[in-house]
């Protein structure tokens, strides 16, 4: 008898990563570091805001699944043994399930946990939006005092949430990902510049030139 094993289906060789946010061309060149370090706080901030995002549709769908069916056991066993209609086990039985959904929606946590991810992912998709506008916008005409700050500042608000956030699970990783290179986070017109880079004639090299032979006459009337 074999034995199946069961492996982690890999992503594609072939799929492109999400795009991160080029320096401008008119940023200074005692910028560039900061610049860089923007575009990486942004790339961060655009992955955390999407998997907190996939946990809060995570929980929440959970906190709907246990919570509505708790509530109409409960009521329906309530129901049932005011009225005696139903036999008593039955009720029991009922009540015994409401219960037991109740309870695990108390451990899990579902409803805070779905709450707090929302936040964490606004939070991020803020700080995310505030890197891109600085990067593409402010920060060529900032000096380099000014630049230091903006990012400091952008750091401190992401290490803040991050410490909020709770630990999210793979499969919300996993989600957050597929969601990003499906272009989940695309703007229209990031996406016509794009095709219309794409589409841009490569220019073409002028031909070699092939030196001439010195023996050769332009003349062909005058002997070699």
């Amino acid at each position: 008898m074999t034995r199946k094993v069961f492996t982690r289906k890999k992503q594609p060789a072939d799929t492109p990563p999400p795009e991160f946010i080029e320096v401008p061309a008119n940023v200074p060149n005692n910028l560039i570091p900061v610049a860089e370090e923007i575009s990486r706080v942004e790339e961060s901030a655009r992955h955390s805001a999407q998997v907190q995002f996939e946990a809060a549709k995570s929980w929440h769908y959970w906190n709907l699944s246990l919570g509505v069916p708790a509530s109409v056991f409960g009521l329906l066993a309530g129901g049932a043994a005011f009225t005696e209609a139903l036999p008593s086990w039955l009720i029991g039985t009922g009540a015994l399930i409401g219960a037991a959904l109740a309870g695990t929606m108390t451990v899990l946590g579902a409803e805070r946990r779905a709450t707090r991810a929302k936040i964490c992912a606004n939070t991020f998709h803020d700080i995310q939006d505030d890197a891109r506008r600085l990067l593409t916008i402010d920060l060529a005409t900032m000096k380099l005092d000014e630049a230091h700050a903006a990012l400091t500042s952008l750091c401190d608000r992401y290490k803040e949430t991050r410490q909020t956030a709770d630990a999210p699970a793979r499969r919300f990783y996993q989600r957050a990902l597929r969601n990003l290179r499906e272009g989940g986070q695309q703007f229209a017109i990031d996406e016509a510049k794009k095709n219309k880079k794409d589409s841009a004639p490569t220019p073409v090299d002028p031909p070699a030139l092939v030196p001439m032979d010195p023996t050769y006459s332009a003349n062909p009337n005058k002997e070699n």
